[in-house]
């Protein structure tokens, strides 16, 4: 999400290690709002200058933190239609189990409201290359697909965000299952 802003010598990229690990633990050592990029810039041993020059905000440095510069990608490889829809599944629930993202979603959904290209950023970044595997080789209408797809990753990441925080009791191997096999459903090519 971040970007390398400064020009001049180049970027030390074991800073943004440093940082994106303290982050991640100080998320759920403080919680979101005890989080500083203070607190982040003393605990890594960095200056908050250079927090500044790689990442606007907190919330643009903790979405970094939780879900990286770039998504992965790697798990979409040679899937079908149903593979893909199963692992935007899994990959939701994977991601909203982490206790640095549990502790990050309350400050995060609030920060997105007040900041709309975070937002958007955020989701053309990170739904805009799974919508385009999903929508690569089928047939049809690329719209369509595309619509499909973005449909499918709002509803699995909902599906996951709501049972960890609210549906608690129903966040089960079954109840993720049976998501996957009704989105599937939804996106089967008709015949």
């Amino acid at each position: 999400m971040g970007g390398d802003r400064s020009t001049g010598r180049p970027r030390d990229a074991s800073i943004d290690e440093r940082v994106l690990e303290v982050t991640r633990e100080q998320l759920v050592k403080t919680g979101w709002d005890e989080l500083s990029m203070r607190l982040i810039a003393t605990r890594a041993g960095v200056s908050r200058s250079s927090l500044d020059r790689r990442w606007s905000s907190k919330a643009e440095l903790v979405l970094h933190a939780i879900l990286g510069a770039t998504p992965d990608l790697a798990p979409f490889a040679g899937t079908d239609r149903a593979g893909w829809v199963d692992w935007v599944v899994r990959g939701s629930r994977q991601l909203f189990a982490r206790p640095e993202v549990k502790a990050a979603v309350p400050g995060l959904l609030l920060a997105m409201a007040e900041n709309r290209e975070l937002r958007r950023r955020l989701w053309a970044d990170f739904s805009g290359p799974a919508a385009a595997l999903f929508v690569d080789g089928r047939d049809g209408d690329r719209a369509d697909a595309e619509r499909d797809a973005r449909a499918v990753i709002a509803m699995a990441a909902g599906a996951a965000l709501f049972t960890s925080t609210v549906a608690v009791e129903d966040d089960s191997d079954a109840l993720h299952a049976r998501v996957a096999e009704i989105l599937v459903a939804a996106v089967a090519p008709r015949e």
